[in-house]
Order: C-alpha cells, then structure tokens, then sequence
C-alpha cells in the first residue's frame, strides 16, 4: 500500500452499528495446531509478540461476512475470522479477532483501537479499527456475484494490490432449501450457554504507512452486544476454487467440512462499547 499521511477521521467508542451479516460457525481441534498463513493477515503472521500472545486452544471458530449500512464511519464490508479460544494468562480462555478485512479506509485505524469510498476513505477505516479495539483490520477487494442482502449468493476476497487475480477467500451462502422460520437473535445468549462473551486482543504491531497500520501497545478486553430482529439459518459453502476434492484446504481452513451451517442476520444492530484495558 502507498504511504498516505493524510489526516485520520477519528471515531472513538462507543459505535452503534446496522448491519446485515452472516456468521458460520465451525469447531476447530487444538491437535490440528493453528495454520498462521491462514488465521493470521501477513503483516500480523509476521509478527512473533502478536501470533505468541497467549495459547490457542481450538474450540468454536466463527467467519463472519458483515455488510454495514450505518456506522460511525459510514458504510462497507467486513470479513471477520475468530479461529477459536486463547489462553491468557491471568484471564482465562477467550476468542480473539486475528484476521479482519474492511472495503474502507477510515475503520482500520479506530479498530486497531475502533459501500466502497474513495481509497482514502478505505484506509482511515482500517486505522480507525486498530486503534480503538486492537483489532487488526487490514483492506482487501471484495467481489460479490449475487444480492448480498438474499442469499444466494459468492463473496471472493482478494488483496488490496490490483494485479492480483487469485481470491485468498472464497465463500458462498445458499438457502437451505426449504422454508425455515425466522427468530431473533440475541448475543446475550452465549452467556447462558457458557461461551466467551467477550474478546481478548493483544496488542497490534505497527506496519507502514504507520498513520493506517498503527501499532498498539496494550491488551484490551473488548465487549460487543448484537441483535437481530430477524434471522435465519443458511448454508455457508467453504470451497475454493480451483481445490479439488481431497486437497489440502479444499474448504479452506484444514478438516473442515465443505457446508457449514450459519446464521443470517437481517437489520442487525451492533454496539461496540470502550475496551476494558488489562494487564497481561
């Protein structure tokens, strides 16, 4: 990416959000290790004090494709992996964001703390995450083939250089196939079923331009609540082009089935409060 000095439109917690999103979920085993090329942006794989920060345990993985219609920052598109629990000492087991993908500027910098613009505005976004929950967002290009809104439809993620023809990450939402009810979804409910309702992020190295790629140095434990009034469950196809059956990564992430179940949030909210910070 270009060095850009421009100015960073901030955004500080707290955000509240509206999305339509999907999240699938899938249980990954600690006896499989945590494939770093995979759970990790290169800039953070590179990253020895990033990948080390605490013991990956495996558990509940989640992939969440998320098209926001109103924040703080504006409107984009998000691709978010939470590969499973981490041990930090002190605090117990907890998910944690460790790849994260935005279509606009101005959220990376406000989210290493907290449609499509300009490329200006694309790259305030990804500052604007870093900097305000440890979350290290990074731009890609995203290509869509359908309605985003209505399933079905493919979402191909590629990086931001433009010479690059070849997706890192390819997923397709389809209808079950049948009529299913909808219900409404709150994520007050991982609480009553004994999951993390909250996520520990170690602190983000710095990269260049280091105004967007800003670094971090303290954990925050970050705490979101969403609602949805309308959900449904779909099918969530994991496999990549040009993978044949049998391959490595076929479905992308190592052992998992190819259709993972998910959920389909409709005129979703999200709010997004101040990082608590810990000492680790």
């Amino acid at each position: 990416m270009a060095a850009d000095s421009s100015p960073i439109k901030k955004a500080p917690p707290p955000w509240t959000c509206r999305y339509t999103g999907y999240i699938g979920s899938f249980f990954v085993s600690p006896s499989t290790g945590l494939p770093r090329d995979l759970a990790y942006d290169p800039h953070e794989a590179s990253s020895d004090r990033f990948t080390e920060a605490g013991t990956w345990k495996g558990g509940l993985a989640m992939i969440q494709l998320l098209r926001y219609t109103k924040t703080p920052v504006g409107s984009y598109d998000e691709m978010v992996l939470i590969p499973g629990n981490f041990d930090v000492p002190g605090h117990g087991s907890h998910s944690r964001v460790t790849r994260i993908y935005v279509s606009q500027r101005d959220t990376t910098y406000n989210g290493m703390t907290s449609l499509r613009f300009s490329r200006l505005m694309i790259a305030r976004l990804m500052a604007i995450g870093r900097k305000n929950w440890n979350i290290p967002k990074h731009i890609a290009r995203f290509k869509f083939t359908g309605d985003f809104s209505t399933p079905p439809f493919t979402v191909q993620l590629f990086p931001e250089d433009p010479t690059i023809e070849t997706p890192f990450f390819t997923a397709s939402l389809q209808p079950l196939g049948f009529w299913t009810p909808s219900f409404p979804f709150s994520s007050r409910i991982t609480k009553w079923i004994g999951l993390p309702d909250s996520f520990l992020q170690p602190p983000l190295p710095e990269g260049e331009p280091k105004n967007l790629i800003c670094g971090t140095d303290k954990w925050f434990n970050c705490q979101g609540m969403i609602y949805s009034p309308k959900t449904k469950v779909v099918w969530m196809d994991l496999k990549q082009p040009g993978k044949k059956s049998g391959e490595a990564r076929e479905n992308w992430w190592p052992g998992i089935r190819r259709w993972q179940l998910a959920i389909w949030l409709q005129d979703a909210q999200l709010y997004l409060g101040d990082p608590e910070v810990l000492k680790v």
